[in-house]
């Protein structure tokens, strides 16, 4: 037998242990190889960082001699002598970079002005004029102001006063800035608006921004000295962002009460008359045109909401069969005391100031006061959209078992317009607390709570 045919014999005998250790030997070897190629890999990129190191260092040292200081790390900008007047040093450094120019001075520096995207300002408690420095002002006379609006240069006058007041009447071309409202107060202070944002109008937008880098005047209704001046009152928020804006304002001495006085034909009314005076709510400044058609909406078989045109119309009363009225308002008459109307006044104004909340109770009092007698009652204020809606709610709060949102819903279900203002809606927050914690009690006994909870 040959040596060939011999060890063929001997591997075709050999134990399958035998050829399975052999299998696994290959294995073993290819793993090694493949740990092998992958450590040259790493090998090289380490490699080629540490010559990138080295060439970057050989780099900064060449730029070290002549004469620039470089940072350890970060992002650089390289600057030769020749070029520092051109581009403004100042404008180009990073943190760490240290410049070396021995003949550089103050003189040879560009300033670069910055767009301010927000701002936050503090307003320190104390008048206008307190030794600050910061704000700057100066006065009109009513006489100049009349003179500027007769000339061709345009003129930007701005009204600081609430929406109503300025609805009612005005200097002509004059554009109103609602933030007579704290909520709106601190959204400009905080940067979070602007001051044609609270622009009341679309055309007095336009009109600001015509207009944004003229001459400005603002007023109010009668400041004749600044150092009176509430550091919270709308004037001076506005003098105090536009100022930070880098515009110094003219504040009109005496207000709008001089002005008029003194040149009354040029001050305009939106109130035409009494019969066709537009309805509003400071609070919902553009006046819709559901707002200026609406009529008293019954929220209760016994109870209507509604604005002044319903409590000045008394053929409409007396359709409704009103006999008891709830004014809710300052300064609205009452008109038929003597035609067998009885009334009660709430005077409460639609602002971020007043507290209605110490009304609801009395206001409570006299509704139920109608329903008793067997009668109807209108509740009403300007445009029946928010002190005497909050006045509405609040009684059925405090005659049912239900919160205030749905409370809310029910009545805006009824009146759709209703938006009592954020003060308004804390203290009706407040109240159903004070219900919720017994501090006040609920009605539930009455005759009312039956007839809500048919309604609802």
């Amino acid at each position: 037998m040959s040596a060939t045919s011999y060890l063929s014999l001997s591997a075709c005998c050999l134990p399958a242990k035998t050829a399975s250790r052999a299998s696994e030997e290959c294995v073993c070897a290819s793993v090694r190889e493949v740990d092998f190629t992958r450590n040259l890999i790493r090998n090289a990129i380490w490699i080629i960082k540490v010559l990138f190191s080295e060439f970057y260092r050989a780099v900064l040292n060449h730029q070290a001699k002549e004469g620039v200081q470089m940072p350890e790390g970060g992002e650089i900008e390289v600057l030769t002598p020749g070029e520092t007047r051109a581009v403004g040093i100042l404008a180009r450094r990073r943190i760490g970079l240290s410049l070396d120019f021995p003949d550089f001075t103050s003189d040879n520096l560009l300033t670069k002005r910055c767009k301010m995207e927000s701002m936050n300002m503090q307003i320190n408690n104390g008048p206008l004029n307190n030794g600050s420095p910061t704000l700057h002002h100066r006065f009109i006379l009513p006489s100049e102001l009349s003179c500027r609006m007769n000339k061709l240069k345009p003129v930007l006058i701005l009204d600081c006063r609430p929406f109503f007041a300025y609805n009612a009447n005005h200097i002509q071309g004059a554009v109103n800035i609602n933030c007579s409202d704290r909520f709106n107060r601190r959204r400009l202070l905080q940067g979070k608006c602007s001051l044609v944002d609270l622009v009341t109008t679309k055309e007095g937008k336009d009109l600001y921004k015509k207009k944004n880098n003229k001459e400005i005047i603002v007023y109010d209704d009668r400041t004749r000295d600044l150092k009176d001046l509430a550091t919270d009152s709308s004037m001076y928020v506005v003098i105090s962002v536009l100022r930070s804006e880098g515009k110094l304002a003219c504040v009109l001495k005496g207000g709008l009460d001089d002005f008029q006085s003194e040149h009354g034909d040029m001050c305009k009314s939106s109130l035409k008359c009494h019969e066709h005076k537009p309805l509003y709510s400071p609070t919902t400044p553009i006046i819709e045109p559901a707002i200026e058609t609406a009529t008293a909406s019954q929220i209760l078989p016994f109870l209507y909401l509604g604005n002044e045109r319903d409590a000045a119309n008394l053929q409409r009363l007396n359709d409704l069969g009103v006999t008891y009225v709830l004014n809710v308002t300052s300064h609205l008459p009452q008109h038929f005391e003597n035609h067998g109307i009885r009334y009660k006044r709430i005077p409460a104004s639609d602002s971020g100031q007043q507290n209605l909340r110490q009304y609801f109770e009395e206001a409570g009092c006299f509704i139920d006061e109608a329903r008793e007698a067997g009668a109807k009652l209108l509740v009403h204020c300007q445009a029946g959209v928010s002190r005497s809606a909050t006045i509405t709610i609040s009684f059925l709060l405090q005659h049912s078992r239900m919160s205030m949102t749905d409370a809310y819903r029910y009545v805006k279900s009824k009146r759709p317009i209703i938006s009592p203002n954020f003060n308004f809606m804390g203290q009706l927050l407040d109240f159903e607390q004070a219900l919720n914690q017994g501090h006040v009690p609920r009605v539930l006994a009455s005759p009312v709570s039956q007839i809500i909870e048919e309604c609802t």
